[in-house]
């Protein structure tokens, strides 16, 4: 199969990484980390371009069978104080990049977000979509053109992905991997506000493993939610950093409050009941031991 993956960040570049062992992988990406990534997938073609260029989109798309949309759209805080630079990137942009592809029969496959949903005990797919922020609002405008194009989709509505794969010694602009960071650093963690704001982390090797089945299979309009069903405290995280910091690397990390004007959402609890029926997905993941692999990978990678 030919992919074209388009965006080589943290999710884009592990999706090439991964793809790329059973099919033809094509990158479009403004080449920030095109060094990187060439010097690890000899086999991936990496296009340096950008998604508003009607008659590059037009040619690179013209044969492929699948176009995986990993452009990064901003979070929640970058939504808040770049409202009009998010839009344009999360609705003009990507109306433009609809249009532009004149390859009717290739599947469209869009990572969307759980910010869709609203703050709710419990999310499925066929929940009201009620976003309360501007990024769950823009992600579901983008959702909604997706599903009026002509194009084959899947759509994936994710939480937090953590962890590390194949491609990135650490994950970017992650709060897991700049506590471990500042951990083994020996400075103390900051935690913004009360720290009572609640994630739902799912590991990239099970979005990986779903991600993988996902693409094989004939694409039917679809929308899937893709989580760990469970939340977890920003604080709690930083206790169990503090732990294992304490208890294996024998550092003492204090844990410190840093007040803010305002508090930011909980990520909505979501229900994965939907994929894992359709795909026999498992999601066995153990947070902790996860964060202990994250704490290796991350003091290993800084001594070499």
């Amino acid at each position: 199969m030919k992919i074209l993956i388009l965006g080589t960040g943290y999710l884009g570049g592990e999706i090439a990484s991964s793809l790329s062992k059973t099919n033809q992988i094509v990158c479009l990406d403004h080449g920030n980390n095109f060094s990187d990534i060439s010097s690890k997938l000899k086999t991936v073609q990496l296009v340096k371009g950008d998604i508003t260029d009607t008659s590059l989109i037009k040619n690179i798309s013209n044969d492929v069978d699948l176009i995986c949309y990993c452009i990064s759209t901003g979070g929640v805080v970058d939504c808040i104080e770049k409202p009009d630079y998010y839009k344009k990137i999360n609705i003009d942009n990507f109306k433009q990049l609809l249009n532009s592809i004149e390859n009717k029969h290739c599947k469209f496959l869009l990572l969307s977000s759980v910010f869709v949903y609203p703050d709710s005990e419990q999310n499925f797919e066929y929940t009201l979509p009620n976003p309360i922020t501007l990024y769950g609002k823009l992600r579901l405008e983008q959702e909604s053109l997706l599903e009026k194009s002509c194009f084959p989709y899947t759509i994936l509505r994710i939480s937090n992905i953590y962890g590390h794969q194949h491609l990135w010694e650490t994950k970017f602009d992650n709060v897991i991997d700049k506590f471990i960071s500042n951990a083994l650093s020996k400075k103390d963690l900051t935690l913004y506000g009360d720290g009572k704001q609640l994630v739902d982390l799912l590991h990239i090797k099970y979005f990986i493993n779903i991600l993988t089945k996902i693409i094989d299979k004939k694409f039917q309009n679809q929308i899937y939610n893709i989580s760990n069903e469970s939340r977890i405290s920003i604080h709690d995280i930083g206790k169990i950093v503090q732990n294992i910091a304490k208890n294996v690397y024998g550092l003492s990390i204090q844990i410190n409050h840093k007040n803010t004007s305002g508090t930011l959402p909980n990520i909505p609890l979501t229900s994965s009941l939907k994929i894992k029926k359709d795909f026999l997905w498992k999601n066995d993941q153990n947070i902790e031991d996860e964060i202990k692999l994250i704490f290796d990978h991350i003091k290993n990678s800084k001594n070499n």
